[in-house]
C-alpha cells in the first residue's frame, strides 16, 4: 500500500516541477512595469480620437430633440 502512494506522490511531483519551471519562464518575460503602462496609455490615444464624433453626434441629436419640441411655438 505505502509503495503505490509514493508511485502517486512521484507523478505528482514531477507535474509541479514541470508547472514550476514553465511558471517561472512566464514571469521572466513579462515587460516591465513602466513600459506596459506606457503601451497601454498610447493605445488610450486612439480612443479619445473617437470622442469628438461622438460629442458632435451627441449635440446634433440633442439640437433636433430640442428643436422638435419647441418647434409648435415658434412654427405659429
Amino acid at each position: 500500500m505505502a509503495g503505490e502512494s509514493q508511485d502517486q506522490a512521484r507523478s505528482l511531483r514531477k507535474q509541479m516541477k514541470q508547472f514550476k519551471k514553465e511558471e517561472s519562464i512566464k514571469k521572466v518575460s513579462l515587460p516591465p512595469r513602466g513600459e506596459y503602462h506606457r503601451n497601454r496609455r498610447s493605445k488610450r490615444m486612439k480612443v479619445k480620437i473617437t470622442f469628438p464624433v461622438i460629442r458632435l453626434l451627441l449635440m446634433l441629436f440633442l439640437l433636433l430633440v430640442i428643436l422638435a419640441v419647441t418647434s409648435p411655438s415658434w412654427l405659429n
